[in-house]
């Protein structure tokens, strides 16, 4: 079966929605800035949504 987001793992996920919303709001100080931080944010999505699979693969 499959795992799912607990309450606080969603929680974080969107506060990395929230961060890269209020991330782009800002002025443009360098032309990589926006790239970068995408990058920085995926990262640690993919951190966060990992959770549910390493939790299935160790027996919950």
């Amino acid at each position: 079966m499959a795992e799912s987001l607990t309450v606080q793992e969603r929680a974080v996920v969107d506060l990395l929605a929230a961060a890269w919303n209020a991330f782009l709001s800002l002025p443009e100080q360098h032309n990589d800035d926006v790239h970068e931080f995408r990058r920085i944010i995926h990262a640690g999505q993919e951190k966060v949504l990992a959770r549910p699979a390493v939790r299935a693969l160790n027996g919950g």
